[in-house]
């Protein structure tokens, strides 16, 4: 049978219509309901803030492409992301880039998720730069369609959910009792948005030291410098968004920020909280600050988002340390992901490009 053929429309926010605003949300919204489905959707005005964004992203050059039959129905999308020249992390970003096919349930299984990749190659095919390509799924089908053009594995993630209502606390409250008596000359200190001036560059470096110590495994590309102004963008990103993220850090009697841990809260989904970065500095581990900052930031976040049902984090399958903290905590498994890796023109010659 004779393989129908897909016309994929690149979105450009500057200059999309209406129309086309709700092509591109309509395939975020269904992909969201297929991974999520017990989930409320999230705000449509909020994911189009997002898209109207994509241009300004301090990191990454990002494209959306939405996909149509020949009888205009819409039947998937395709996402590409490529380092940008003038980011800190170019040289070792700049060979990397990010695939990522969708592909509606009604439309599999007709040779369009192959189109979809073609075409994402052929784009990024355009930077010479690039010699590699990464991508993720958390569905069997997709990991099998990664397998069938001989990708590798990269990593395997788990997405991690607590729900609050579950949660041990009387645990909690013990951690970080015990924390506070095991480091007296130790302060844990709270930020909402963003640390005061005068900690930025000491916490811009302890981010990138935790940000960096989470296991990539055999992902490329992915370490990041946050100096202090790209943190400030970031949660100036997130505000347009209606997102924050409230932290804690410790410091220690000689005023060094020794570890740190985040949450982010959207006050337009109130019904859940994601857990980001939790680490603490090389020369400071061993004495319970990691366990001891969680604790106190679920205590501070049970405390002051009443309307919270579940907390969201993901792990590296590899992390040990951190599930083993998780798991104690009542996190369990909600998705599996796996991340795959590809040179860019070993898919071309799969694909007959």
């Amino acid at each position: 049978m004779k393989t129908e053929t897909l016309t994929i429309t690149h979105f450009n926010p500057e200059t999309a219509t209406e129309a086309e605003f709700e092509k591109a949300t309509r395939i975020q919204l269904e992909s969201f309901k297929e991974n999520n489905p017990n989930d409320p959707l999230p705000p449509e005005h909020l994911i189009r803030k997002q898209m109207e964004m994509i241009a300004s992203h301090p990191i990454y050059h990002l494209n959306i492409y939405f996909a149509e039959t020949a009888e205009r129905e819409l039947s998937g999308g395709l996402i590409t992301l490529e380092g940008k020249p003038d980011s800190e992390d170019y040289d070792n970003q700049k060979h990397m880039g990010m695939l990522l096919p969708i592909i509606l349930p009604d439309f599999r299984r007709r040779g369009f998720g192959t189109q979809l990749l073609r075409s994402g190659v052929e784009a990024l095919r355009q930077n010479e730069e690039v010699t590699l390509i990464q991508g993720e799924s958390n569905r069997d089908e997709g990991r099998a369609f990664a397998q069938k053009f001989g990708a590798s594995i990269a990593i395997e993630s788990r997405d991690n959910r607590a729900y609050v209502k579950d949660i041990d606390w009387a645990m909690v409250e013990q951690w970080a009792s015990d924390g506070e008596k095991a480091n007296p000359d130790v302060t844990i200190e709270r930020y909402k948005g963003l640390p005061g001036d005068d900690d930025m560059e000491a916490y811009s470096q302890l981010y990138t030291a935790v940000f960096n110590q989470q296991p990539f495994e055999e992902l490329e590309g992915l370490e990041t410098t946050w100096t202090p102004e790209r943190l400030r963008e970031n949660h100036e990103r997130m505000q347009k968004v209606s997102a924050i993220h409230h932290g804690m850090f410790t410091r220690e009697a000689n005023g060094d920020l020794s570890g740190m841990t985040e949450m982010a809260y959207n006050s337009e989904r109130p019904h859940r909280i994601g857990q980001g970065l939790t680490g603490v500095q090389e020369n400071y581990r061993g004495r319970g600050l990691g366990k001891w900052l969680k604790a106190k930031m679920l205590l501070y976040m049970r405390d002051n988002f009443t309307e919270v049902e579940h907390i969201a984090t993901t792990n590296a399958a590899s992390n040990a340390a951190m599930l083993s903290i998780n798991e104690r905590l009542g996190f369990k498994v909600y998705k599996h992901n796996t991340m795959y890796k590809i040179p860019i023109e070993e898919l071309a010659t799969k694909l007959g490009i």
